[in-house]
């Protein structure tokens, strides 16, 4: 078997600097990657015609030919090419300049490197890169199928057999078109950064020769950018689990860790609503096995929630009771409660409850998010609710190994 087939792709390093191409070989090298340096951006120029990289990793600042020059022939002569920037700087300019030159994503190098960014961020490169390749086959093989069912119009049996092989190949490439899904969304990260680095500019360079009402409007936009942001995650979580690419890093934890962040993190936005956010975790419940940012993930949904469905004056209350083998947690408001018809449908995708003047904000994706994190962990999340005075939410995780009984 071609060795180059064993890899799961093969990436050519481009950096001048022998700490950082050691570290980034350290990091990828386990994972399966064929590994090539350079270090200049000629020699990183000529490897790259010749040894055929599914990923150039390229660092900005190089010897001679600076990097962006490398980028821009490399995006010249081979436009298909996938490319991510390393940069120890993280100069918004700079990432902007190299994102309009068609640059895929990049790596800040924190010195050292965040492990398990460079790891993410390659592998989603990686995936892009075989999906355009994935998708020009299937291409070229469609347009291949539909010539010969041309030729083969005349005998009937072969016909049909042509046009059965060319329907499949036709679901496969849905499949895969479905899988840029993943890659859009990320790609639609970039100016959102951009936006909101350029608005956060002009509220601290200007704030003092802005009116009032500018800044409530910049306020405004910055709320929205955020919102966005929140349904880009949803998106791209989605795109994750539907992919099978959604991981969760279970370990023993206390919940009132991951309940402390989260209620630590909406209790000021529950106070400007005037609403009471209250963590009422018993002091002796035993460890979880979880996630906790992914825990931290559903209870920042339900809060949300809970915020947005109550009003002033209300309350917000977060409890668990250790149960059999398992801990189970409620958020429980006093806001205006779903109706019994719409109960079942809320942890459905895109659903979200009719209510009067319109939907309330959100793509309708964070329940059924909840959902799958929560049944990932071995748990579950279910909801009762009382109209025009409660909605509890409730979900389980199972006990650490050592607190079982």
């Amino acid at each position: 078997m071609d060795e180059r087939a064993k890899s799961k792709g093969r990436i050519l390093i481009i950096d001048d600097t022998t700490v950082n191409v050691q570290t980034l070989v350290d990091i990828l090298a386990p994972e399966n990657y064929d590994i090539l340096t350079a270090s200049d951006g000629e020699t990183g120029l000529a490897k790259a015609i010749l040894e055929k990289p599914d990923l150039v990793l390229l660092d900005l600042v190089l010897p001679g030919m600076m990097g962006i020059e490398v980028l821009e022939i490399l995006k010249r002569e081979h436009p298909e090419l996938t490319i991510v920037i390393s940069t120890a700087y993280g100069s918004e300019e700079t990432v902007i300049q190299a994102m309009r030159r068609g640059v895929n994503d990049y790596i800040i190098n924190k010195r050292p490197f965040d492990q398990n960014e460079v790891r993410e961020v390659v592998r989603r490169a990686i995936a892009e890169a075989r999906l355009r390749q994935e998708n020009a086959r299937l291409t070229r093989e469609l347009a291949s199928a539909n010539e010969q069912l041309k030729e083969y119009a005349a005998n009937l049996e072969t016909s049909v057999t042509e046009l059965r092989d060319a329907n499949e190949r036709l679901k496969e490439l849905d499949r895969i078109k479905a899988s840029f899904f993943s890659m859009i969304s990320h790609e639609l990260r970039h100016p959102l950064t951009v936006a909101k680095g350029y608005l956060e500019l002009t509220e601290t360079e200007n704030a003092a020769n802005l009116s009032e009402q500018t800044l409530r409007h910049l306020h405004i936009i910055n709320e929205n950018l955020d919102h966005l942001a929140g349904m880009i995650d949803d998106l791209l979580d989605l795109s994750r689990m539907e992919s099978g690419r959604f991981h969760i890093e279970k370990q023993a934890v206390a919940p009132a860790t991951f309940v402390g962040h989260a209620v630590q993190a909406y209790i000021a936005g529950a106070r400007e609503k005037e609403i009471a956010l209250e963590n009422n975790l018993p002091a002796d419940l035993p460890l979880v096995e979880a996630d906790p940012l992914r825990i931290v993930q559903v209870l920042a949904n339900l809060i949300q929630n809970a915020t947005k469905f109550t009003p002033p004056g209300g309350s917000i209350a977060i409890t668990a009771r250790p149960f059999e083998s398992q801990v189970e947690f409620c958020v429980t408001d006093t806001g205006i409660g779903i109706p019994d018809k719409d109960l079942e449908k809320i942890f459905e995708r895109f659903y979200q409850v009719p209510r009067e003047g319109g939907k309330i904000g959100g793509a309708g994706l964070g329940l059924a998010i909840c959902r799958e994190i929560l049944r990932l962990h071995g748990g579950k999340i279910w909801v009762e609710s009382e109209e025009n005075k409660s909605t509890r939410f409730y979900f389980t995780l199972p006990r650490a190994a050592e607190n079982r009984e």
